[in-house]
């Protein structure tokens, strides 16, 4: 009997044995897995203190983890600080970070390299163009303008559980600025490796994810961080980003199966997929704005008289209606919807005024300016390669040259060079967005300021603008700070050193087995939060 009983214990093991195996097989094979998703250009740096391009963030968010993060629906919650407390004055900021968080070679991660992190930053040595957003924090402009020592910044690890960061005066979105203006580095690996520390080989990181492989200009693979503070949550084995600024071959790749998300398709098959890939398809406002930037340093440019002519000269219901044709909205002030709150936007009269005498008066301040039949302008106007922008800068000549007579000579190129050209002032005329850093107006005047050298592509100087936000950031009451920001953007809307065209929209297809992957008004989707289902 018992050697009856035997056998029927090992085959009960056994069964038992397999169906954990299967039951552990397949639930790793769901929880697993890698996402696929295409990124618009080729990132122009992953070092989070270099770059304010959001094709290089969608990464270096994956990678970095500053003292706030966001949820899966962009809202702010606790990041490498477990809490904080802020002062009855709005002016000082105590940290207290999460205890055995670990960079992804062990090092523990501590207060000292987020002080270490925010004084290279301001640093000027260390040009980086999202210095100017950090002005908030006390002594931090002189600092950059290298008219104090760097030690003088009001950020100081008390120990290495505990930061304090002091303000110049209450900001009421620091806790979102910072979610990525203020990523930690590894200093120790800087120390080391130079501006190569961001190599696959040499990179160190605190986030989710870390860089394994880059090919240039194709891919870039990111894998699963186990030394992240929250790694057991994290379902996704890795990320694959593709560059897919070619929109015909990412929407072809999609299809195929290759991607399990595209930020941007053809415009051309947008009914189509309304109509047959409904399940796919992710249309969404987003916090920011499409424009068109004048370079003010160039003559005719310097002219506020040609700038406004040319903004005066575009219909905008047009270019959202029957080009862009994707849920966009005409935009006449710089702010957008949800950087609004209880702002009150500083539209332009001639919002109201059809495009017929908008054309009207764009013709009589050119001819103020000199120019006319006898004297046509003539420009060159830069777009970064994506065919929906192409659209858009065709018509956008077409406009000035039927209404205004103007000669405009059509340059498409990489959005990396673009990028370049516009920081160095290499241009004349061209487009570009902006995605609001953090939902307050500041965000988009912010482009308009003399010191925010890297994202002010108009190099718009005028000192009482400079002066009306410079008070704005010392005020604590907020009506007061909407009236001095309103009486900004007015300026910005009268002299017209870039003009507003739409409101930014999301539009993107995304796999139906991709879940965790919400949309929001930031635009800011983390691979931590999502994970990919079986085919």
């Amino acid at each position: 009997m018992l050697s009856c009983l035997t056998p029927s214990r090992n085959v009960y093991h056994f069964l038992l044995a397999l169906l954990l195996g299967l039951t552990c097989f397949f639930g790793s094979a769901q929880a697993g897995g890698v996402l696929h998703r295409g990124n618009i250009g080729e990132p122009d740096s992953i070092d989070p203190h270099l770059t304010t391009s959001g094709y290089a963030g969608n990464i270096i968010f994956e990678m970095f983890v500053g003292l706030t993060t966001v949820d899966a629906f962009a809202n702010v919650v606790s990041g490498a600080a477990e809490s904080w407390t802020i002062s009855e004055d709005g002016k000082t900021y105590v940290f207290t970070m999460r205890e055995g968080m670990q960079w992804s070679d062990g090092t523990p991660v501590t207060a000292g390299d987020f002080e270490y992190a925010f004084k290279r930053i301001l640093n000027p040595e260390t040009a980086s163009r999202s210095a100017p957003m950090l002005y908030v924090i006390k002594n931090a402009r002189p600092i950059n303008g290298g008219k104090m020592q760097v030690e003088n910044l009001a950020v100081n690890a008390l120990d290495d559980l505990t930061l304090e960061i002091q303000l110049e005066a209450p900001t009421p979105f620091f806790l979102e600025l910072i979610v990525h203006r203020g990523f930690p580095v590894p200093k120790w690996t800087i120390e080391e490796y130079g501006r190569e520390w961001t190599r696959p080989e040499n990179i160190v990181v605190n986030g989710a994810f870390v860089l394994e492989d880059w090919i240039p200009q194709t891919s870039l693979r990111l894998a699963r961080n186990p030394k992240f503070f929250d790694a057991a949550a994290i379902e996704l084995d890795a990320i694959m980003y593709y560059t897919t600024e070619d929109l015909t071959a990412a929407f072809n790749r999609y299809r195929a199966g290759e991607l399990d998300m595209v930020i941007s398709f053809p415009q051309a098959q947008f009914q189509w997929i309304e109509e047959n890939m409904a399940q796919d398809l992710h249309v969404s406002q987003n916090n920011g704005l499409e424009y068109i930037t004048f370079n003010t340093r160039k003559p005719p440019f310097d002219d506020p008289r040609v700038r406004l002519a040319l903004s005066l000269a575009l219909d905008r219901d047009i270019i959202t209606r029957r080009v862009m044709r994707g849920g966009e909205l005409p935009a006449y002030s710089l702010i957008p919807e949800a950087s609004r709150g209880t702002y009150e936007p500083a539209f332009p009269d001639y919002r109201e005024k059809t495009q017929s005498e908008r054309d009207a008066q764009a013709q009589a301040l050119l001819a103020e300016a000199g120019f006319g039949p006898d004297n046509p302008l003539s420009f060159s106007f830069r777009y970064n390669t994506h065919e929906v922008i192409r659209r858009v800068a065709a018509a956008a000549a077409q406009m000035w040259q039927r209404s205004l007579g103007v000669q405009v000579t059509l340059l498409n190129s990489d959005l990396n060079v673009l990028n370049a050209d516009l920081r160095n002032g290499d241009y004349e005329v061209a487009r570009y967005q902006w995605l609001g850093e953090y939902r307050d107006p500041s965000t988009f005047l912010y482009l308009l300021e003399s010191d925010a050298v890297g994202d002010n592509h108009s190099k718009y100087n005028n000192p009482k603008f400079d002066a009306l936000m410079k008070t704005m950031y010392d005020e604590p009451d907020v009506q007061e700070r909407h009236r001095l920001m309103n009486a900004a953007e007015k300026i910005a809307i009268e002299e017209a050193p870039i003009a507003p065209v739409t409101y930014y929209v999301s539009k993107r297809l995304l796999n139906p087995r991709v879940k965790g992957l919400e949309d929001n008004v930031r635009g800011i989707n983390l691979g931590r939060y999502v994970s990919v289902g079986m085919p």
